[in-house]
């Protein structure tokens, strides 16, 4: 007996080390002799849930309960297995079970609040949270999830004060650093206040001193300081992120990482390794439909319905969707309130679901009650991304189109949206999806924008009267060393001429106009765009005698508004999704001569362009002529091609085929 007590309290010594399949061997030792010891069971179950071994880890506390059913302890920890493992309501039940045994068990009150806030039941989630607080006011992890909760429903100073709180009562609360940054980025936004934004950035930054090994956290530290144009350090930083992909280290989001590198092998990578994130939690096994002339129903699923590059581009498709052959809806999932761009939006699909308030899990089950037969996600992994939905099967064929610029990576999306310039076959096996080829751009355009009537004076908007206009109105964080470096090379050769760039933040704009200076360039040659209406942002564009573009994130919607207002894009290719946009759009407007493959030749054909009057002319000429006959401008004819590939995608599915590479032929 004494020896047993020897190796279960070495057991327990090494379990509290953190050497957990030591313990765990000496553990499943001891249980061999008695396997009705309640104690043991429950040890060697939670080894199995530390472990991730889930499926043990419940036989095991399944094993305890069944010795002594009134431990308050092996509840808890099975209701944690079970919200590992997304079986939500059990997970409930057991929580409910150790609190009905303890009624001060704050961990219980604790995990419950955590699950039902993954569920987005957000008042129960509230009211766990503030029996915790009835049990210990200073418990820095009651804090911390607070300000998830209230970060989960846009209340972000809310959020602050509880993260505040958390790191008050713990200042070495890593996690609590990192949600506080996450907050201060979108106090950013909403104040437009920079301090904000600098303050996100030194949370983050407190949050990698404590511990380095946060999923995420280091991308997310670079990513912010690419929205400041802060680039010192930027090469070490790239090649820490590269480093950690090769040993699959969660270090940064997929959508981030397409900004900073030309690597279409490593982005697919990283949306693999991100994907495994969402566990399918519920049968994937949808029952075939049998064909029959009922309406293909298609559904949209969106958080940026708002005004939003998305929501403008794809606006006046949803109107003039062919209803005879399709039925349209739209699962919205943004911001509570609605423009008129949203309005639009909603008045113009057949049928509206507000998804904003109900799990990945629950809005998947809605849209299969719909008996959607296309799920199209328009947001991917990119801002309020909600990947789960399609993890969970919305739809049998499951779409990845316009909002994420790559691959997600993902077994639960059938098919990307792309044309044969965005993505040519021999770059076909760095996307997990099969391809819809379109016949000209994937990019679908609305050909009724209107620009302001009036537009700003060039006095008016900073900009000098005898100068030539490079414009490169992008989002800052696009905006990386090499391109740059091009610009003010252009610059040096083309003197009677200004740089016209966004003005997102005062930080940005400060180190912008240093580097500017670094390089031997007057500050005074770059003139910064304020942020205005929409209308009023197209007709500037009147201004600008060429758009330099971005790599290696080229510019979209962007670069699609400057065509539209009459100005060349110049790009540089590369091999990824968000590399070639821009060359999409040109290749489908007739203009391939502005696509360049390296930056001596962006920069040569800049300043050829800039002092070569003739030549300009001549392009602006033919972009005039080719937006009204060419097809990138004809929604109608987009729109027809873009139908006619669900038509096919849901044919081959009737069939009982595997997904494959769809091309379609362009309407006349």
């Amino acid at each position: 007996m004494k020896n047993k007590e020897e190796i279960l309290n070495k057991a327990k010594q090494l379990h509290q080390k953190g050497q957990i399949k030591e313990a765990q061997k000496l553990y499943l030792e001891l249980i061999r002799d008695n396997n009705n010891d309640v104690k043991l069971n429950f040890l060697i179950g939670t080894s199995f849930l530390q472990l991730k071994n889930y499926q043990q880890a419940i036989s095991y506390l399944n094993n305890s309960i069944k010795i002594d059913p009134n431990i308050p302890h092996i509840y808890n920890s099975r209701g944690i297995v079970h919200s590992k493992t997304k079986e939500f309501q059990n997970a409930i039940n057991d929580f409910n079970k150790a609190i009905l045994l303890k009624k001060d068990f704050l961990e219980a009150y604790l995990n419950k609040g955590i699950v039902l806030k993954n569920i987005k039941k957000f008042e129960e989630s509230f009211k766990c949270f503030n029996e915790c607080l009835k049990i210990d006011s200073q418990n820095p992890k009651v804090y911390f999830n607070l300000g998830n909760l209230f970060t989960e429903f846009g209340k972000y100073q809310e959020a602050k004060n509880a993260y505040d709180k958390a790191i008050f009562f713990n200042n070495k609360f890593a996690e609590a650093y990192d949600g506080r940054g996450d907050v201060m980025r979108e106090l950013s936004k909403i104040n437009q206040d920079d301090k904000y934004f600098e303050l996100s950035i030194k949370d983050s930054e407190e949050a990698y001193r404590i511990n380095e090994n946060l999923d995420y956290l280091f991308g997310k530290i670079v990513h912010s300081k690419m929205h400041l144009n802060d680039w010192s350090n930027f090469n070490k930083q790239l090649q820490i992120i590269t480093d950690g992909l090769k040993i699959n280290k969660k270090i940064i989001v997929p959508f981030p990482f397409l900004s900073l590198i030309d690597d279409p092998q490593k982005h697919k990578d990283n949306s693999i390794l991100f994907a495994k994130n969402f566990v399918p939690i519920l049968s994937n096994n949808l029952k075939k439909k049998i064909i029959d002339n009922s309406k293909i129903k298609i559904g949209y699923f969106s958080a940026d319905l708002n005004a939003h590059a998305v929501s403008q581009l794809i606006h006046k498709m949803f109107r003039i969707h062919d209803k005879k052959k399709f039925q349209i809806y739209c699962y919205a999932f943004g911001l509570k309130e609605k423009d008129e761009v949203h309005k639009n939006i909603e008045k113009n699909v057949d049928f509206y679901r507000d998804i904003r308030d109900i799990a990945d899990h629950e809005a998947a089950l809605v849209a299969r009650e719909d008996e959607i037969d296309i799920a199209i996600d328009l947001q991917g992994y990119t801002g309020k991304q909600r990947s789960g939905i399609f993890a969970n099967r919305a739809a049998p064929i499951q779409i990845n189109y316009l909002g994420y610029p790559g691959t997600m990576g993902a077994k639960f999306i059938d098919y990307i949206i792309a044309d044969e310039n965005l993505i040519p076959k021999k770059n076909q096996k760095f996307y997990s999806e099969k391809i819809i080829y379109m016949p000209d751009s994937y990019q679908v355009q609305d050909d009724e924008l209107k620009a302001a009537e009036i537009t700003p004076s060039k006095t008016k908007l900073g900009l000098p009267e005898d100068c030539f206009i490079f414009c490169a109105i992008n989002n800052n964080y696009k905006i990386l060393p090499e391109v740059f470096n091009s610009w003010m090379k252009i610059l040096e050769k083309v003197e009677q001429s200004v740089l016209w760039l966004l003005d997102t933040n005062e930080v940005a704009k400060n180190n912008l106009l240093r580097e500017t200076e670094l390089r031997k360039i007057s500050s005074d040659r770059i003139v910064f765009a304020k942020k205005t209406s929409y209308d009023i942002y197209l007709s500037q564009f009147q201004h600008a005698d060429l758009f330099l573009d971005t790599f290696v994130y080229n510019a979209g919607a962007t670069a699609s508004n400057a065509l539209w207002m009459g100005v060349p894009v110049l790009t540089k290719i590369g091999q990824s999704y968000s590399s070639r946009m821009a060359s999409s759009l040109l290749h489908s407007i007739g203009l391939p001569e502005l696509i360049t493959n390296s930056p001596e030749a962006y920069e040569k054909l800049a300043v050829e362009l800039a002092t070569n009057t003739n030549k300009l002319s001549t392009i602006k000429l033919k972009l005039k002529e080719n937006r009204l006959q060419k097809a990138l401008f004809n929604t109608e004819i987009f729109t027809r091609n873009f139908e006619e590939g669900l038509q096919k995608v849901y044919k081959n599915y009737l069939e009982k085929n595997e997904p494959k590479n769809i091309f379609i032929k362009e309407k006349i």
